[in-house]
């Protein structure tokens, strides 16, 4: 048996990876989850290649399935979808929410947890897929553009074509060596040091996208299949162009840390927090329990709901809104108080208007400093 080796702690691998723009996490998925999703993302391909080259289908069709990926040959970079993908979700909760030292390096390197996810794919190779050249994935900008992580699916050994980082190229003076010339480039590639990703499965490369690196060959004889799950977060204080688009189904939101974390902890309740469906109806069921159990604030937001037909209640409810509001205004809520003296004000969900019983809900709210109750006070009195 092989002794997983220790990791870095957060502040040692935060400054490795801002002196060597790639830091090398051990452990933070689960062998167990990284071997059942490298089994249906290898799914997935077969049934995307399958779709690509079906009767009928047109030249773009696999702009559907697949992001364009330097060097094709035996090599794909296959777009996941987070919907419905239960082992996926299971993997992201691992990386993002049960790793702390993950989510603290990303909000330390790029700023805050208001980053934004801008790619989630997989990057496949198999036995005969060349090495690409080397090459950073954005021009260079004072601030990182982008982190990625890539994660190994499976043990990842020599024959397979790692993946090779030149630490410390995520600086100007590479970048400016590199894109001067041909010479000079050969001459800085001729010169730097490298270092080859051999992952275990679970493991996972953290790395600054400007720093330079490339995907080796997987030979033909000694290689196997090799499977990269990859996502990279996007920093909003990096403002210039970073010349390349994400590699993620147009079908997933713009989402920042912060939120994708939220979403990946409500999934351990057991629905789909990327079902906008499941959501909502999970979020109404908790409301609903919530003012039947007389918080207050429940009850006022769920009367709205009634009164707007929004948040899963179906159409409009009058009636129903009054009755939820009328729960919150006798516990004092202002808002509610405010809200249900419109209601009587003009009969909406009452049996009639009442100017008298508006006048008293208004002059409630006003004196707990509800803005706009005065005005409606004053106007009801006439």
């Amino acid at each position: 048996k092989v002794e997983k080796q220790k990791g870095p702690s957060s502040s040692m691998a935060a400054r490795t990876l801002r002196q060597e723009g790639v830091v090398r996490l051990n452990g933070i998925l689960s062998p167990s989850t990284a071997t059942t999703l490298r089994t249906e993302i290898l799914e997935r391909r077969s049934a995307a290649y399958a779709a690509v080259s079906s009767p009928g289908s047109d030249s773009n069709e696999w702009r559907k399935y697949f992001a364009d990926v330097l060097l094709k040959k035996e090599r794909c970079d296959l777009l996941l979808p987070l919907k419905g993908e239960f082992t996926l979700q299971t993997a992201l909760h691992e990386l993002l929410v049960s790793s702390n030292l993950l989510h603290t390096l990303l909000v330390t390197a790029l700023g805050g947890d208001d980053v934004t996810l801008y790619e989630l794919s997989a990057l496949i190779s198999e036995p005969g897929s060349p090495r690409q050249p080397v090459h950073p994935d954005n021009p260079y900008q004072d601030v990182p553009p982008l982190l990625t992580v890539f994660i190994a699916l499976q043990d990842i050994l020599p024959g397979m074509g790692p993946t090779s980082f030149l630490p410390r190229s995520h600086t100007a003076a590479t970048h400016a060596a590199y894109n001067d010339s041909v010479p000079a480039r050969d001459e800085l590639l001729q010169q730097s040091s490298s270092v080859a990703a051999l992952l275990r499965a679970g493991d996972v490369a953290l790395f600054d996208s400007r720093t330079m690196h490339c995907g080796g060959a997987n030979d033909a004889v000694e290689g196997d299949t090799r499977v990269l799950l990859y996502l990279s977060f996007r920093n909003p204080r990096a403002t210039e162009a970073i010349g390349n688009v994400g590699s993620m189904l147009p079908s997933i939101p713009s989402t920042t840390l912060r939120e994708l974390r939220a979403k990946l902890s409500r999934g351990t309740t057991g629905t789909d927090p990327f079902d906008d469906a499941q959501e909502t109806e999970s979020i109404l069921r908790s409301l609903r329990l919530a003012a039947a159990q007389g918080d207050a604030r429940s009850q006022l937001q769920l009367g709205t709901h009634y009164y707007l037909g929004e948040g899963g209640v179906g159409d409009v409810n009058p009636i129903e809104a009054v009755r939820w509001f009328e729960r919150a205004a006798d516990q004092g809520l202002a808002h509610a108080q405010f809200n249900l003296g419109f209601c009587y004000s003009v009969g909406m969900g009452v049996t009639e208007v009442d100017v008298e019983r508006a006048t008293e809900l208004f002059l409630k709210a006003a004196e707990q400093g509800h803005p706009g109750a005065r005005e409606a006070y004053d106007e009801a009195r006439g």
